[in-house]
Parts: C-alpha cells; structure tokens; sequence
C-alpha cells in the first residue's frame, strides 16, 4: 500500500482506524514534520519538540477508533502537542523554581548553622568566665542576668547593699569583658554586648 502513497483522506482513515500498519506510517509521515515544527517554536529545543510529538502520536494511536474524520485527527494532535509543549514549560519553571528555592533555603541554612554554631561557642566561653569570676561577682552577675532580678531583690537576696550590687555587676562585665577580649574573641565581645546589656 505505501507504493500509492497518494491515497485518499477517507481510505488513509480507515486503514488508520483499523490498525493496519500502513496507515499509521502514512498518518505519521504525514504530519509528523509540521508537528515537531509546531513544537519547536513552543518548547525551543528540538529533542523535546521529538519526543512530545511522538508521544502524542502514541495516543493518537490508541483512540484511533475516536475518529471519524482526517480533520479531528489533526485537530487532535495538534491541540494535544500544544498542551504537551505547555505542561513540559510548566515543569521546566517548577524544576528552576524548586532549585532556586534549594539553593536559596542550603545557603540560609548554612548561615543558620554558621550563626548557631557561634553563638553557642559565644556562650560557651562566657559561661566559662561566668565561672571564673569572684564568688560575690559571679553571683550578682547570675542572679541579675539569669533569674532576671532587680538591684533590689538581689541586694536583699545576698544580704548586701543596692550600691554593692551596681559595683560588682560592674566588676564583673569588666572582667567579661577583659578576659573575652584577652582571648581574642572580638566578635564574641561584640555579641556578649549585646546579650548582656541591661
């Protein structure tokens, strides 16, 4: 049959509609090339433009027994091409949107773990100076800044004057300081500022 491969529209349908091999050779050569044309200017890359169409093709083949007449073949695959085109752009931004995202949220996540892994090294140190300090500094320093209490409450707490507990608070962020800075953690000096600040 391919030898006459001017046969008429209603004799290539029927022989498509059947399943005969012939038929399906000559619907594919027949629209294949301005299919993968139609795709190309939508997809812009020629394998995918390929691929779609043959896809599409498959389908047409197997609801062959839908169509009645050359033109809804046509019409078919060509709407089913153009969708296919749209869904594969659609996937192509879903796939750059993910890896932005990806990207965006490991390198947040690296600044995240950097900022805790210094800060937890910031306190680290600090709470070891906390420990260091004299007995009467280190409590002051803890009962003001841990437990969160006044002047008023610590001075009646320790038995000592309001007066004691501002000049051994500040003894004790001087000596913080001093000793923060002697082991050369500036930007820990910086962040125990902002902690400690009251």
């Amino acid at each position: 049959m391919r030898k006459n491969q001017h046969i008429s529209d209603a004799d290539l349908l029927d022989l498509f509609r059947l399943g005969e091999n012939d038929g399906t050779v000559l619907l594919y050569e027949k629209y294949y090339k301005g299919l993968v044309y139609f795709a190309r200017q939508i997809v812009d890359h020629a394998g995918e433009a390929e691929d779609i169409v043959q896809e599409c093709m498959v389908k047409l083949f197997n609801r062959r027994g839908d169509f009645e007449e050359l033109s809804k073949i046509k019409s078919f695959l060509y709407v089913s091409v153009r969708n296919a085109c749209l869904n594969y752009l659609k996937q192509q931004d879903r796939q750059r949107i993910s890896q932005k995202e990806l990207l965006y949220l490991t390198e947040k996540g690296d600044d995240t773990a950097d900022h805790e892994m210094l800060k937890s090294r910031v306190l680290s140190e600090v709470f070891i100076e906390i420990a260091a300090l004299p007995d009467q500094c280190r409590k002051v320093f803890q009962l003001l800044y841990f437990n969160r209490m006044s002047t008023a409450e610590v001075a009646a707490s320790l038995g000592i004057s309001s007066q004691t507990v501002l000049n051994q608070k500040a003894r004790a962020l001087k000596l913080l300081r001093y000793r923060l800075s002697e082991k050369g953690f500036l930007v820990m000096l910086f962040l125990f500022k902002i902690c400690f600040s009251k």
